[in-house]
């Protein structure tokens, strides 16, 4: 039987010059505040930072995003955490997660000090948050130019399905972050344009926030031409099996119950590879479940597979269109901005979608049937890959950043 299996991604496969900017280096430099909840943050971050050279970035964030743009040689800032997400059984807690982050309240003037020390320190000369909230204000207090970037622009629709207090902190807890954004002098939204756009539900309609918002195209790190597809990221010792399919977790424990479903699902189906990343503590029992805990990047692993399960984040899912990979999407109930991402790529007719609560193996089995047995999921999804291709986002974002960064320093 599998056990945890040994990844061969452990570091990052391309060197760093082929992804910078070969002329005009800046003489500034942009410093990256970025969020460590989930993946996307520092996948993005990511993108963008090895457009430029090292000297010209820092990066601060904390945790596992620490860690994993620590592996590829950047140069970072441990920061303190903003908040942490709560929940439990395939459902985010809004309720919990507001009581457990209550010291962030107390803490907040603390956690602005040290974003404007790691900023002074540093003599950044652009400040780009991304998922972090004390940034923005920082830099506002340094007189330093900031760019947000986000694929969520509005915020109450988190807050509609719960009580009428939480409605209430819900309708603040917007205005504060609209306000915020708008300290900002762009909003870079790293999807594809209207009417394309996969977070398009998740966008403030706000005339403050829709004139600073720019669409730059999915920010990934690699690029989708280069063959992907004609290398297997793992050793499958010889088995033949007529599909692949990769299941993205992360490290979120409430998503246990969907790897058990997937278990059920590779009992019926033994003729199909199921790749499981996730750093959590899993019991396999199935021989064709093959669980891959400390990788670093996902994408070699979607690039080969058939279709991919997952929630709907948003970094996963520019990746997955990028690639030109269909998949079944089931985000975490009550995680409104997953779910609004799954309705818009099912919209798209990329992607099937299933609600935790109704889930099932024989529901799950069906879904990944469809998926792999109708050509109209792939055929649109390259349709994707290939807009990708011609938009290249972090090309387009970098362009921008560089161009704040140089406008203190130009006369």
């Amino acid at each position: 039987m599998p056990g945890p299996a040994t990844p061969l991604i452990t570091a990052p496969a391309q060197a760093l010059e082929s992804y910078q900017i070969a002329a005009n280096p800046l003489d500034a430099k942009v410093y990256f505040s970025v969020s460590g909840e989930g993946l996307g943050h520092s996948s993005r971050a990511l993108a963008l930072a090895r457009q430029f050279l090292p000297e010209n970035i820092i990066l601060g964030t904390y945790g596992y995003a620490l860690e994993r743009l620590q592996a590829y040689d950047l140069p970072c800032e441990s920061l303190t955490q903003e908040i942490k997400l709560c929940g439990a059984e395939g459902t985010f807690d809004v309720g919990r997660t507001i009581v457990q982050n209550q010291a962030f309240a107390l803490q907040f003037n603390q956690l602005i000090q040290e974003e404007m020390d790691v900023m002074s320190r540093h003599r950044a000369s652009l400040v780009v948050a991304d998922g972090r909230l004390t940034p923005v204000i920082a830099a506002s207090r340094l007189s330093l130019p900031c760019v947000v970037l986000t694929n969520q622009s509005a915020f109450y629709p988190f807050f509609e399905q719960d009580s009428p207090l939480l409605k209430w902190f819900g309708q603040s807890f917007d205005w504060v972050m609209t306000l915020c954004m708008c300290g900002a002098e762009e909003i870079l939204i790293p999807d594809f344009p209207p009417p394309y756009t996969v977070c398009l539900h998740n966008l403030s309609q706000q005339p403050q926030v829709k004139k600073r918002t720019r669409f730059i195209g999915p920010l990934v790190d690699f690029r989708p031409a280069e063959g992907l597809q004609q290398s297997s990221p793992i050793d499958l010792e010889g088995r033949a099996f007529r599909h692949r399919v990769t299941v993205s977790l992360g490290g979120h424990e409430y998503r246990r119950p969907l790897f058990e479903a997937v278990q059920a699902v590779a009992r019926l189906l033994p003729d199909v590879a199921f790749d499981v990343l996730s750093p959590m503590r899993l019991n396999v029992h199935c021989t064709n479940v093959f669980v891959y805990p400390d990788v670093v990047q996902s994408y070699p692993f979607f690039a080969v597979a058939d279709a991919v399960i997952t929630q709907a984040g948003h970094s996963t899912a520019m990746e997955l269109l990028s690639l030109g990979i269909p998949s079944v999407l089931v985000p975490d109930t009550k995680q409104i901005e997953q779910e609004n991402n799954a309705r818009r790529m099912v919209e798209l007719g990329v992607a099937v979608s299933l609600e935790y609560h109704r889930l099932n193996p024989e529901q799950l089995r069906q879904a990944l049937h469809n998926i792999l047995s109708q050509p109209l999921y792939k055929a649109n999804a390259l349709r994707f890959a290939e807009m990708a291709q011609r938009l290249q986002g972090a090309k387009q974002g970098a362009g921008v950043l560089s161009h704040y960064a140089k406008r203190l320093s130009a006369y």
